[in-house]
């Protein structure tokens, strides 16, 4: 077998680089230079030159924020990109693999989101996910889809990456506490893509547990204490109205992983996820 990864090496580009190494299955990594994914001739053209049997798609405009002063450039890869992978995969018989987001979900209702739950993206970012969801499917209805949410790992800027800096480097930090969601450890979202490549479809993943943004940054900062003393004395909750953003975010876009659960079990917690992304991320620090 034969992999292609789009957007090879950002966060969850790599940590899938590691997942397929580990498993000893060939890849090829591209990243923008040596394919953009927005131009369908170039796309095509590349495919054809490799008889790749699994396309995954890591490629993706993710700034929320920045996405509502470009909204061009998110269409054009969030959307125009996925509905061109759709098309490609189909053409040359690969499968084809994407990854969305819980930011397509509107955040009102008050349970987790299931994978049939109706999207009602309240941002630039989750409307271009969706609307390049829905036009891969249409090309490809074989495709896999794996919706996921606040994705953390190596190899990136994220939320706990962001917290670690702060608490490294402030005397008190403030964190909204009214958003709630699921933390996805990148490494986790890699295995459970390459078990999930039989399927079809749209799955959800993250790490067990729902948490606020409050609640995450606390842990994280009680963790990262039993490693030494901090410049930080205080994390303390705000409120989203508080918090000044271009992007409107969900209050809870938590999601309901019970269909990948049914199928192959339980997901590890996300407290268990972070306490390990911490310290190989300090062991990297201190090296």
């Amino acid at each position: 077998m034969l992999v292609l990864i789009f957007g090879a090496f950002g966060m969850l580009g790599s940590s899938i680089i590691h997942a397929l190494e580990r498993r000893k299955i060939a890849y090829i990594a591209t990243d923008k230079k040596d394919v953009d994914i927005a131009d369908l001739e170039a796309l095509r053209s590349f495919v054809k030159g490799h008889s790749a049997d699994v396309m995954i798609n890591c490629a993706a405009y993710t700034n929320v924020d920045q996405a509502e002063k470009e909204p061009n450039e998110a269409h054009l890869v969030n959307t125009i990109g996925a509905e061109n992978v759709g098309i490609v995969s189909k053409e040359f018989g690969a499968k084809a693999v994407h990854f969305s987001t819980d930011y397509i979900f509107d955040g009102k209702k008050k349970t987790p989101y299931r994978e049939t739950d109706k999207p009602m993206p309240q941002n630039v970012y989750g409307r271009t996910k969706y609307e390049g969801e829905q036009l891969l499917l249409k090309q490809n209805s074989d495709a896999l889809i794996i919706r996921t949410s606040w994705l953390f790992g190596s190899n990136g800027k994220h939320f706990i990456s962001t917290m670690i800096n702060l608490f490294q480097g402030q005397n008190e930090v403030n964190v909204v506490s009214d958003q709630i969601g699921r933390p996805t450890y990148a490494k986790d979202l890699a295995e459970a893509c390459l078990t999930l490549l039989p399927y079809s479809g749209i799955y959800h993943y993250a790490n067990e547990e729902v948490v606020s943004w409050y609640d995450l940054a606390s842990f994280l900062f009680k963790e990262m204490q039993k490693h030494g003393p901090l410049p930080c004395k205080m994390v303390r909750p705000m409120s989203s109205a508080k918090y000044q953003s271009l992007a409107t975010r969900p209050l809870n876009s938590g999601l309901d992983t019970s269909k990948y659960e049914e199928i192959f079990g339980e997901i590890r917690p996300w407290k268990k996820a972070v306490s390990e992304y911490l310290k190989e991320s300090l062991r990297l620090t201190c090296v």
